[in-house]
């Protein structure tokens, strides 16, 4: 239920945040090469050549290139000969025009954990595929099973059937250095760049980098370069090992500026390891609402420096409610580890084992004081659902997608109660029409009370085309009554 998209990263790119978009590139069909706009990268002066560096790359990529894949899903929507005027709920009816199945392709990348097969890449690269297929560097294609994709952190852990396969080992991510080289490698640019994969040297440019494009995220930036396609490849150390999953770049077009994003090695091995024991990520919990350290609050709060993290929110009877934190204190160590940002302590939380009991160093009052809390965990909000989206069988075509919220959720953004809240209304559809929005709570369905998105399919489920609909709807503090007919 966040309404936040792209949060600052820091001072120095809130101008280029202003005008440029951070770009998911799972690459889809990509316009072919002009080989007209191929630039020759012969010496103009044979006689005096440029410098060559005392190093190479080529050892690990040896050693790197054979676990890496490409990462193909295939995702159906349904279509129909009046979609070009965008909306064919009308002509569709009126003429019984029947809607066609159609496939699309996306391409992304991946690599190789373990000989056995499991594999890591990211979650949007497979997000809604009905199919995925893994491409080796040797040519050879499996079909792959989705073991679990995590959203909140944008990863996903595939297998493929196989032995003796090459793999790649995880480095320890909270050692990389600003500063240091790295590595990307994947399939830029999807099917255009056919065969191999490509290589790209860079540095790690920054750490702790926010999006706010996934509800966890302490990205690394790099500005070694990533396109289209790179999504889900590895980011490599001058040791082999994999130190970050590539995810996003910062453009204007789509296209590598030299700002890249990926993922941290460590979190994506801790969502790995829940995803394989559990099928789901178990977080924890401590229940507090955090923001940064800016140089107002510092003043304020007599802070020696900007690190840290200040709590805004204490949730009664919560963890961090029994531990005895306040609004106004700086954590600024959580577990003996020095807390740098918000997004690395909701981070630290989150990948810490429910029922553990940590210290935490806070500042209070200009003092330093020492405090333990049991770890809770926390509530993970039942699987998002969709009424009437493309693709998708039901009763009739309502046109919205739901969420159920927590508890704890309603009372943090104002709804009376848990239960199920609309989080889209597709343009021109019988929602739009009747006056539903986006943010809208269901109470009721036909003077059934709603509380989750199971208890509300099983309502439409026995619905049928031509049927009336009564919902209950709470907005802005008020309830009321809204009625549709199902197409």
């Amino acid at each position: 239920m966040k309404s936040k998209w792209i949060l600052p990263v820091s001072s120095a790119l809130a101008l280029i945040l202003a005008t440029l978009s951070v770009f998911l590139f799972l690459s889809g069909k990509p316009n072919k090469i002009d080989s007209s706009n191929l630039v020759s990268l012969e010496s103009q002066n044979p006689a005096n050549p440029s410098p060559q560096p005392s190093f190479s790359f080529v050892d690990i990529v040896k050693k790197v290139k054979p676990a890496v894949v490409r990462v193909e899903s295939t995702i159906e929507y349904k279509t129909s000969v009046f979609d070009f005027w965008g909306d064919d709920d009308f002509f569709r009816r009126f003429f019984g025009i029947p809607e066609e199945r159609r496939r699309t392709t996306g391409i992304g990348s991946g690599f190789i954990i373990s000989s056995d097969g499991y594999i890591l890449t990211n979650n949007h690269v497979i997000e809604d595929a009905i199919s995925v297929k893994v491409t080796t560097l040797d040519g050879k294609v499996y079909n792959a099973k989705i073991i679990g994709a995590d959203k909140k952190s944008d990863v996903a852990l595939l297998k493929v059937n196989g032995n003796n396969l090459p793999f790649v080992t995880l480095g320890d991510s909270s050692k990389v250095e600003v500063g240091e080289w790295v590595l990307a490698i994947g399939n830029p640019l999807g099917d255009i760049l056919q065969g191999d994969v490509t290589v790209s040297a860079g540095i790690v440019s920054a750490k702790g980098r926010q999006l706010g494009i996934a509800d966890y995220e302490d990205f690394i930036q790099t500005d070694a370069a990533i396109n289209r396609g790179n999504s889900g490849g590895p980011l490599v150390n001058m040791r082999g090992e994999v130190i970050g999953m590539t995810s996003a770049i910062l453009s204007p077009s789509g296209g590598n500026i030299g700002i890249g994003f990926a993922v941290p090695s460590n979190m994506a091995k801790f969502v790995m390891e829940q995803l394989k024991k559990n099928g789901r990520v178990i977080r924890g919990y401590l229940g507090i609402l955090i923001n940064p350290v800016t140089e107002e609050t510092a003043k304020v709060l007599n802070l020696p420096s900007l690190k840290g993290a200040v709590v805004s929110r204490v949730e009664k009877g919560s963890p961090a409610d029994k531990a005895g934190l306040k609004n106004y204190d700086v954590i600024v160590e959580f577990d003996g580890k020095p807390v740098n940002s918000p997004s690395q302590l909701k981070a630290m939380i989150g990948q810490t084992e429910p029922g553990k009991r940590v210290s935490l160093k806070i500042i209070r009052d200009g003092k330093e004081i020492n405090l333990q809390v049991t770890v809770g965990e926390l509530e993970e909000k039942e699987a998002q659902a969709r009424y009437g989206r493309r693709g998708e069988e039901g009763a009739g075509d309502l046109g919205i997608d739901v969420d159920t919220i927590t508890p704890r959720e309603a009372r943090e953004y104002g709804y009376p109660r848990a239960g199920v809240v609309i989080t889209r209304v597709r343009s021109g559809s019988v929602a739009e029409e009747a006056g539903l929005k986006r943010g809208d709570m269901i109470l009721e369905v036909n003077r059934t009370p709603v509380r989750n998105t199971d208890e509300l399919g099983r309502i439409l489920s026995r619905l049928r085309s031509g049927d009336s609909v009564l919902f209950l709807i709470w907005r802005d503090d008020q309830e009321f009554l809204v009625s549709l007919r199902l197409p």
